[in-house]
Parts: structure tokens; sequence; C-alpha cells
């Protein structure tokens, strides 16, 4: 997980020695004076705690909340000195972590900042250190447990098509996508995990190979009018929806998966069927770090849904 720090002095080595036990964690100090032209760019997947000292502890909880509407972003607070009131406001205002003098004396530990990722209902297992090593698909054996990021794709408005195409071309037209799926996933690095009638689970590496499955994904709603007339030969228009999580599942070959025993499996597919809207690319918190930082203003909050809550891209018109 990486971590950062606004502070006023990013030189003042006591700072550094606050993150002195977290061990493995990329921790980077940036002037405070910077937050307003980097917060956009760096804060992305990130936990960044705000410094706070007498002449801007009013300012905290106003960045704060700018924070808090970045994708996969939460933050905290440091007050070395006691300069906030009432921390309690903070937590209102959204913050997950506050550090008071007392700590910020000890510095902060990996259990402290494990409960602070829970609190913000951040992916632990892939931002304290428990992240399974990915060691390519070929490579994984039998009922091994696996973390990656599952995909839901569908054709969208199948009622519709239905009305338009009629049931035979319909399912031949899903079966068409679902091979498509395996030429599209392989440049992210993907394969075709399970295949249904409705839709296809896909699974992507815990961390980027080749082209973002985000951005991927996105591609092809946007191209979706031609991507139906060119690939799926259809006057129709065409549209898809996609769903993302982040996860872990005991690893079956693709086509031999049987019945595979998963919470985060069975919610992926719940996320796709029950609450993804077709036309867009909705992603639960645990894969927010991997929507691609020039997309993250085309994301907008999508409530919560079987305890985790998510992100959609915005819908555009014809």
């Amino acid at each position: 997980m990486k971590l950062i720090l606004y502070a006023h002095d990013p030189a003042d080595r006591r700072l550094h020695s606050l993150f002195g036990k977290l061990q493995g964690h990329d921790v980077e100090i940036l002037p405070f004076s910077a937050f307003g032209r980097s917060y956009k760019k760096k804060a992305q997947g990130a936990f960044v705690y705000l410094e706070a000292v007498a002449e801007d502890a009013k300012r905290v909880a106003e960045l704060g909340a700018k924070l808090g509407e970045m994708p996969g972003a939460a933050w905290g607070v440091i007050d070395r000195t006691g300069v906030i009131d009432d921390p309690s406001g903070l937590f209102f205002a959204g913050a997950s972590d506050y550090i008071g003098p007392a700590l910020a004396k000890v510095g902060l530990s990996v259990p402290r900042l494990k409960a602070a990722l829970a609190f913000a209902r951040l992916d632990e297992s892939a931002t304290c250190g428990g992240a399974l090593p990915f060691k390519g698909w070929s490579a994984l054996t039998e009922g091994e447990l696996v973390d990656v990021h599952f995909c839901y794709a569908a054709i969208g408005a199948q009622r519709e098509l239905l009305e338009s195409i009629g049931d035979k071309r319909l399912y031949k037209l899903c079966e068409e996508f679902s091979s498509f799926l395996e030429r599209w996933a392989a440049e992210c690095g993907g394969i075709v995990w399970i295949r249904e009638p409705a839709g296809t689970l896909v699974l992507f590496p815990p961390t980027d190979v080749g082209m973002n499955p985000i951005l991927a994904a996105w591609r092809l709603i946007l191209d979706r009018i031609l991507v139906g007339y060119e690939i799926f030969h259809l006057d129709t228009p065409l549209t898809f929806r996609f769903a993302f999580h982040a996860g872990r599942t005991p690893w079956r070959r693709s086509g031999a998966t049987g019945t595979v025993v998963s919470e985060d499996v069975n919610f992926v597919f719940h996320l796709g069927h029950k609450a993804a809207a077709d036309g867009a690319v909705t992603v639960s918190e645990t894969a927010l770090s991997s929507i691609p930082a020039p997309l993250c203003d085309l994301f907008l909050k999508a409530g919560d849904y079987e305890g985790h809550s998510l992100m959609a891209s915005r819908h555009f018109k014809e």
C-alpha cells in the first residue's frame, strides 16, 4: 500500500521516523503546499495522511473531503502537537485514522495501519503484505489459492436484443462474445475462466500485465457500435456490461472449474448479474486502485452492494 504524507516540513526527520516500523510500504512525504496541484495524481489507491499544524488545522477536514472523492483513496491526520480540538469531527468528515501526540511519539505500527485500512474498507490482502505472489497461469496448481482481479463481462440490454434478433441469434451472439473475450483478455494478461449463457468471468493478474483491464473495458464500451457492426455483424446497437472486483479463489483450470467455493467469485457474479449497469464499468472498492488516473474523473460513487462500496463509469449519450 502506498502511503503519502503532506507535511509542512518534509525534511523533518521525526516525520520520517513515524513510518519506520512499516517495512515494505512505499512512503512518500510531500510538502503541504503542493497538495492542490498534486493530490489528484498522487492519491489514487493510496492512504494519505495530512499533517495538522496550528495555522492550517481548520483546512484539514476540507482537504480530506477532496481526498474522499478520489477512487481507492483514504485519508487520516497526523497531529503531533494536539492542535485539533475535536478529533472525532474528522471521522464525521470521512477520515479513517487520527494519529495524536502520544501515538506520534512511538510511530505508526503495522497493526495500526491494518486497522485504519480496514476502517476505510480498503483491500487489506493487497495492501498489508498479505497478498499471494502471482506465478503465472501455467504455474498454478489445482486448488491453490490465488489473488486475482475478477471481471464479469456480458452483452448488455439482452431483453431488447431478444426482441430484435431472436433467441437463437442472441445465444449465438453471447457465444461469439465469450470467444472474443479470449483475445481481448489476453492483451491484458488475462484468461477467460468461467462461461455461462448470460456472461463470462475473466481473470486478470493482481497487477497489470499489458493493457490495463479497466481501460480496455472502457474502450470497448466507447467503441461498442463499431465493434457490434464489424466484429459481430449486427446492425442493431450493441452495448456491454463490466463488473470488476479483486479477491481470492482456489485455482481451477479454465473449462474445468466445476463448483468453485469462493466468496469473491460468488460476489462478482452477483455484482455482474444484479448491480452492474449496461453501458458502464462497475468497480468494487477492492479494485479501485486499478482505475487509471486519467479515468478517475469519469467514475462516480454508485452506492453499496453486499457490503462493498461501488464506483461506476459515467454514461454518455449516443
